[in-house]
């Protein structure tokens, strides 16, 4: 298995963020492969993280490095993805007064080998976590785990390499199409319903925000319409609107 993370002006909090988790789990950092976009980048991040550490000039662009990160490595290859600004993966669990609540798992390493395990039995090729990192509530009313279409957020998941599942036609929201092409071809994916991936996203500097990313939202949800207007509808909030997955074949 590798450990992917695509990374951007983040070379100052990567190593206490994305990377002290996996370590902290068990992984070794020869098994952490760290994509950026340029050379400039190379020389930034090879000053601030572990040595062990494989960083791989890529390609600029959340779509662009993402296509090369699944051009890199060879078909069925397992591969873990995440953010380079994950801070913890907590799991759902019941307190003393028997309210549901959120803390850090303590078998990071057993979770990622299930989620593999399991698409192997259910010949699936994709895996994640509950996309919701801060409401156990939400999640306590979940099954454990489901192997149908779910979405699978971006920033926590595995893969059994299929670069027909990850081809990509949207700029940004690539978990959604992601999600969408692996019910297309497989007939679902799995998802631990009980477990999420702990994240600032919005309030970090760096990664994919720095650049028009509003713009690229806008161009891609008219894209995934358009695309695939049987399988997700925009839900409208007071100031955007909100991509759902749903497959409207089967109402």
């Amino acid at each position: 298995m590798k450990i992917v993370i695509p990374s951007y002006e983040r070379y100052g909090t990567i190593q206490q963020k994305s990377i002290k988790v996996l370590l902290n789990a068990g992984y070794e950092p020869s098994d952490i492969y760290v994509f950026v976009a340029n050379k400039d980048q190379y020389n930034k991040y090879r000053e601030k993280i572990d040595k062990d550490i494989s960083i791989i000039i890529a390609v600029k662009g959340l779509k662009e490095v993402r296509e090369f990160i699944f051009n890199y490595f060879d078909e069925g290859e397992y591969l873990l993805c995440l953010d380079d600004d994950i801070e913890a993966v907590r799991e759902l669990y019941k307190n003393e007064d028997n309210k549901s609540r959120l803390r850090p798992v303590e078998n990071l390493k057993e979770i990622v080998n299930r989620g593999f395990d399991l698409c192997e039995k259910h010949s699936l090729k994709l895996w994640g976590l509950y996309p919701t990192p801060n409401n156990a509530f939400f999640m306590e009313n979940q099954k454990e785990i489901t192997f149908d279409y779910k979405f699978i957020i971006g920033n926590f998941f595995g893969c059994i390499n299929c670069r027909d599942m990850n081809k990509l036609s949207v700029p940004d929201l690539d978990d959604y199409e992601r999600s969408i092409r692996s019910y297309l071809l497989y007939g679902g994916s799995i998802r631990f319903n009980h477990i999420a991936p702990k994240t600032k996203f919005k309030k970090n500097t760096g990664g994919a925000q720095d650049d028009d990313r509003e713009n690229r939202l806008s161009q891609s949800k008219e894209i995934l319409m358009n695309t695939y207007p049987d399988l997700l509808y925009l839900r409208k909030r007071k100031t955007d609107t909100n991509p759902i997955l749903k497959d409207k074949r089967k109402i």
